[in-house]
């Protein structure tokens, strides 16, 4: 498939990240850092401007705010390609914020003021389902949980294989989502899901194997951060490494990840190379600073490719 088409269901937001951060304060504790910003982010919107970098064609459903930084996230979206037609602007709600505090080695945590993503509903993604033909759904938890098993049923229906990355990191009924095509958590989201650690190869191993049998999906890929990942199939694990790099900022390198597979998948690509050039993507991203200005174009991990393992598989 030379271009597929891809729906993004999830959350928009604007981040407000500090650098410096290398301790957490206690409450009262106030923590002095170097700089900060303001970058286009969420989940969702990076997921979309991801796929559409990676090649795809991409629709996106979701809310902003009738404020400044809904429209930065919108203009951000058209200008990467992606099209718009089914995100609603809610007058009544603000735009999601993210505080993202980084410290020195690129790691992360966020608060997340939810706002219009809390408003997301199963109405505006049957519009553009109603109305047009998508190879994959790509989702996250950034947006209501029931919002995210309804659109599951609406994609089943139509027969739409549907990529959930499960994060952020929380508890949920994955009974919900028998069946789904890919279920993707990082380290935190799993061990929130499974009450399973997955510092341990062991360990990862058991806490995949949860997963599938409580959401009986084709694949359960565990996102291990400088550890590669974790593809299980029901019968066969398998742990590919990722690319070494000088990571300093990983916020969006999760969400390149997972949209680079989606897109290679939908194009034909094996499992084992599609993850392998996702690992490519990702670590291209956590190499830069920012979220959506971070991510790669297909074309720029291709040449990583090159250079790294001397050519393109698929």
């Amino acid at each position: 498939m030379e271009r597929p088409k891809i729906l993004v269901v999830g959350s928009m937001n604007m981040d407000l990240y500090v650098e410096g951060a290398n301790s957490i304060p206690k409450y009262g504790e106030s923590i002095l850092c170097s700089n900060y910003g303001y970058a286009t982010g969420g989940k969702g919107s990076n997921q979309a401007v991801a796929a559409a970098k990676q090649g795809a064609e991409v629709v996106a459903v979701g809310r902003l705010g009738a404020d400044r930084n809904g429209e930065q996230l919108l203009a951000a979206l058209k200008e990467a390609g992606v099209k718009t037609d089914y995100i609603v602007v809610d007058a009544q709600m603000q735009t999601g914020l993210a505080l993202m505090l980084l410290d020195e080695s690129g790691k992360y945590v966020s608060y997340v003021a939810i706002g219009a993503n809390y408003r997301v509903c199963a109405e505006d993604v049957k519009r553009a389902l109603d109305t047009e033909d998508f190879d994959m759904i790509l989702m996250q938890l950034e947006i209501p949980l029931e919002t995210v098993f309804q659109t599951y049923e609406l994609a089943k229906e139509k027969g739409i294989p549907v990529f959930l990355d499960a994060g952020p990191a929380m508890q949920i009924p994955l009974e919900r989502l028998k069946g789904v095509y890919i279920l993707s958590p990082n380290e935190a989201e799993t061990e929130a899901l499974t009450g399973i650690s997955v510092n341990t190869n062991e360990g990862a191993l058991k806490a995949a194997k949860y997963l599938y049998e409580k959401a009986q999906p084709t694949y359960v890929i565990l996102k291990l951060g400088a550890r590669g990942a974790l593809l299980y199939n029901g019968q066969e694990a398998k742990f590919i490494e990722c690319f070494k790099v000088n990571a300093v900022d990983t916020t969006a390198a999760g969400d390149t990840f997972g949209a680079a597979l989606a897109v290679q998948l939908c194009k034909g690509m094996k499992m084992e190379d599609a993850i392998l050039f996702a690992h490519a993507a990702a670590g291209i991203c956590v190499s830069r600073k920012g979220a959506q200005i971070a991510i790669p174009t297909e074309e720029e991990v291709e040449n990583f490719l090159v250079e790294r393992i001397g050519g393109i598989f698929g």
